[in-house]
């Protein structure tokens, strides 16, 4: 049974040849790709030899359709082996590290989804000679994960704001949004507390930084 989490990675996976599970961990994705036709072929890579062992057991009856290879990230790839990839269950700065090392075997399709530092790894996709053609936020276990879909083309510059939540979300407006939203504006009222509280030398800086901020994002609620 797959989460609502993995079931929205593997939606936002366009149908290709060759798919490639970067950290694929039990392997419960590419068996779902397979199973839904999205994929003739996925490849299942993890650093985990024991994380392989899982993917291993749950691919039993896929063995033709799903290869499994133990290495570091890309690595496990040759340059134009996969027609797209899934990064997924990683913070945005380690995937963002994994894709920085073997530019030349990303795929022009990714779909990412991180569960930290989702606005670094919107600006690493829109530097780095990709857009953002579609988004989910799908909120699970008291967390909120973004599912990015990010195809090779220019990508126009994105404001802070729309780093930090999303271009397309902000379109789209989810109600799952205004919630993310809420929880940012609370979390960040906390952090002024805090620094109010606080005998920084810095400390109206800060305060006047927060309370930009706080109006952004009483904007964008007003929008929702």
């Amino acid at each position: 049974m797959l989460s609502n989490r993995l079931k929205t990675i593997v939606r936002m996976v366009p149908r290709a040849q060759t798919i490639a599970d970067i950290g694929c961990d039990h392997g419960k994705v590419a068996v779902a790709l397979v199973k839904n036709g999205r994929s003739q072929h996925v490849i299942c890579g993890d650093i985990s030899g024991k994380s392989l062992d899982k993917a291993r057991k749950n691919a039993k009856g896929f063995e033709e359709s799903i290869s499994l290879r133990e290495g570091n990230g890309l690595e496990v790839l040759a340059a134009g082996e996969a027609d797209a990839a899934v990064l997924a269950g990683m913070g945005g700065e380690l995937i963002s590290d994994i894709l920085n090392a073997n530019k030349d075997k990303a795929p022009d399709t990714l779909v990412l989804s991180c569960n930290t530092a989702s606005g670094l790894l919107r600006q690493w996709i829109c530097e780095n000679g990709y857009r953002i053609a579609d988004e989910e936020l799908v909120f699970e276990n008291r967390h909120f994960y973004p599912v990015i879909l990010a195809l090779k083309g220019q990508s126009e510059k994105l404001s802070d704001i729309a780093l930090e939540f999303g271009p397309v979300l902000l379109e789209k407006k989810p109600k799952v949004l205004r919630y993310f939203i809420k929880r940012r504006i609370d979390k960040t009222k906390e952090i002024r507390q805090q620094i109010e509280k606080s005998d920084s030398s810095k400390k109206m800086e800060l305060l006047n930084q927060i309370d930009e901020r706080l109006e952004e994002y009483a904007g964008i609620e007003k929008c929702l």
